[in-house]
């Protein structure tokens, strides 16, 4: 009886898993083989690979329930459990990269800026900072994670169940593609290196609310309030631009779902794009870096998509 338990459940995980599911596998596999090995390195390590094993774990029990319940709220966190795991992957990209690849590498990207723009593009929009425009780009800029939510719920409440799985997967490739090229060229990113961070509020001000998401987005990358040396702990993820690369696709997305928020998120998504530089977050370079991996990417996980299905079927 166990056995054949056993090769049911194995049945209906390899008939109804997504493309998702292995993007989020592969990450927390290899993250969970990278703790293994780089244990003595890394704090926490054991507790990164008992995290990784039991979200599996959870992952496939939700695949094989929906199948044996139909439940609807077991269905909405079985597709929408990739909004936590694409931000916890997002954590534990950040324990390694220090370790993998300790080196700094904005002196290459700052180089590369002056190269394309003869000066320093932050340094340069500095001269036309606004308290009101401030405000609107920190809140685009706040707005990053919660664009591509927003986008997902519509389209279950709209009853689309493909279009949010297809959504889902795309969104968590180019995520984790991101993740893994952070390793490449770890970067702090011009508010540590061409501006005195410390400055930043002084230097930046908005009207109501700029301190308060300044604060939330940098405690999320990385920096505690008080830390005496915020540079050497911020998380190393400038090149290539994530928020470009997420905003973008999800402004196609949400064209091509004909979303009632498309203008929105156009809006604020070129306003988001615009911050990265703006608020001293990105170089351009990592915006052009993000912008072609879009290109370039979109279409790859089409192909990556169908090669998983048809080695699922063998």
């Amino acid at each position: 009886m166990t056995r054949m338990s056993i090769r049911d459940a194995w049945s209906i995980l390899k008939s109804d898993f997504v493309a998702a599911d292995v993007y989020a596998a592969v990450m927390m596999t290899l993250y969970a083989i990278m703790a293994v090995v780089c244990h003595n390195s890394i704090v926490g390590s054991v507790s990164v690979v008992w995290t990784n094993v039991l979200i599996m774990t959870l992952i496939a029990a939700s695949i094989v329930l929906v199948r044996l319940t139909g439940s609807a709220a077991v269905t909405f966190v079985r597709y929408f459990y990739v909004v936590p795991i694409i931000y916890m992957m997002y954590d534990q990209t950040h324990l390694f990269v220090p370790v993998v690849n300790p080196h700094l590498y904005d002196n290459v990207l700052i180089a590369a800026d002056r190269a394309l723009f003869g000066q320093d593009p932050t340094v340069w929009l500095s001269h036309f900072a606004n308290p009101f425009l401030t405000e609107f780009l920190q809140i685009c800029y706040f707005l990053f994670y919660f664009m591509p939510v927003s986008h997902a719920i519509e389209l279950w409440m709209r009853g689309e169940t493909e279009k949010v799985i297809h959504f889902a997967r795309m969104m968590a490739f180019m995520f984790f593609i991101s993740y893994v090229l952070y390793f490449l060229l770890p970067a702090v990113g011009p508010r540590f290196t061409l501006h005195d961070f410390a400055l930043t509020n002084t230097e930046l001000p908005g009207i109501w609310f700029t301190e308060t998401l300044r604060s939330i987005v940098n405690i999320g990358g990385g920096v505690i309030v008080g830390t005496a040396d915020p540079a050497s702990v911020v998380n190393r993820d400038c090149m290539p631009s994530g928020h470009t690369m997420l905003t973008m696709v999800n402004i196609i997305l949400a064209f091509q779902n004909r979303s009632r928020l498309r203008y929105v998120f156009l809006l604020l998504g070129t306003g988001l794009i615009f911050a990265t530089v703006y608020l001293r977050y990105h170089y351009v370079v990592d915006l052009i870096a993000g912008a072609m991996l879009v290109i370039v990417c979109m279409p790859l996980e089409i192909h990556v998509d169908k090669f998983i299905r048809r080695l699922a079927r063998k």
